[in-house]
């Protein structure tokens, strides 16, 4: 059976096809999704505005709701949780750790946190790509700048002080997260990173960039922990 996963990000859609072994189609707007054969298409969508795009190219595809990922939260309002958190989190549980810390780093930063299998919360804040469009826009003399792994001891010329800082800052963020949780907790917590931009963090921890695919095909029984 060929299945289609569909990520629908606020910024754009990655697309995977999956015919017995899963496969990276690429990153597409919105609107530029191509269209595919396939037997079946899962979504995972957190921008409700793009929902119709994709219902007009693939009428029967289906949405991953709350309700259809089976992860136990220890708090209240589980349906009003973003999808994709539930999915990464339910993809690491299920094929990494119990005990674990997933970070997913894209238009927001996401750090969530499951101990003995169970969703116990966590933060979001900006992304790092977002950060920086956000300083160059408003900031007259900073200019426009690409991401790129840039950790230097101390920033000396200003691309080395945005990007350092930038990075750093997500950096110190996440270990804080892992420490201050692993004390709370009392477990000592693995590591998932994943997102788009996940690969500016690919040295610290395991990098999982279609983790949130596996999962939506873990959910039907379609993939399996290697």
């Amino acid at each position: 059976m060929r299945v289609l996963t569909l990520d629908v990000g606020n910024t754009s859609v990655d697309v995977c096809l999956f015919d017995g072994s899963l496969r990276y189609v690429g990153k597409f707007s919105h609107r530029d999704v191509p269209l595919l054969s396939a037997d079946l298409v899962l979504v995972s969508s957190v921008k409700p505005s793009a929902n119709n795009i994709i219902l007009e190219k693939y009428p029967h595809a289906r949405f991953i709701r709350a309700e259809d990922v089976p992860l136990q939260t220890a708090f209240k309002g589980k349906e009003r949780v973003g999808i994709d958190r539930l999915l990464n989190l339910y993809g690491a549980v299920q094929l990494f750790s119990k005990h674990v810390v997933v970070a997913s780093f894209g238009t927001a930063t996401v750090i969530d946190l499951a101990v003995d299998g169970v969703f116990q919360g966590g933060f979001i804040t900006l992304g790092v790509g977002a950060g920086l469009e956000c300083l160059s826009q408003r900031a007259e003399l900073i200019p426009e700048l690409k991401l790129k792994k840039l950790l230097p001891p101390i920033g000396t010329d200003t691309e080395g002080a945005i990007l350092g800082g930038f990075l750093r800052q997500s950096l110190h963020f996440l270990m804080a997260c892992v420490q201050s949780w692993s004390e709370l907790y009392r477990r000592q917590l693995g590591l998932l990173i994943t997102g788009g931009d996940g690969w500016l963090f690919e040295d610290i921890a395991p990098y999982e960039p279609l983790l949130i695919h596996k999962a939506m095909l873990l959910l039907l029984g379609f993939y399996s922990k290697p």
